[in-house]
């Protein structure tokens, strides 16, 4: 089994290195991305930030650093 999942790790010095967000079965859409993260989507603009979570690269967005994380069964974070 896979799933897809969005970790933040905001500047807070307790915060563990793997905070969960959300997590989806499938790959989510930008506009569901940019829902869940908080931040307003035009797609005729697009999003670089975006883009390059759902590449699988970190992105600070608002203070916290983000990252889409595909897992499957057994692995350890």
């Amino acid at each position: 089994m896979k799933i897809w999942a969005l970790f933040s790790i905001a500047n807070d010095y307790d915060q563990p290195d793997n905070n969960l967000v959300a997590w989806w079965q499938n790959k989510p859409k930008i506009e569901v991305l940019a829902q869940t993260i908080g931040i307003n989507f035009d797609r005729n603009k697009g999003s670089v930030k975006l883009g390059k979570i759902l590449k699988g690269q970190g992105v600070r967005i608002d203070g916290a650093d983000f990252r889409l994380v595909e897992i499957t069964e057994g692995v350890t974070l």
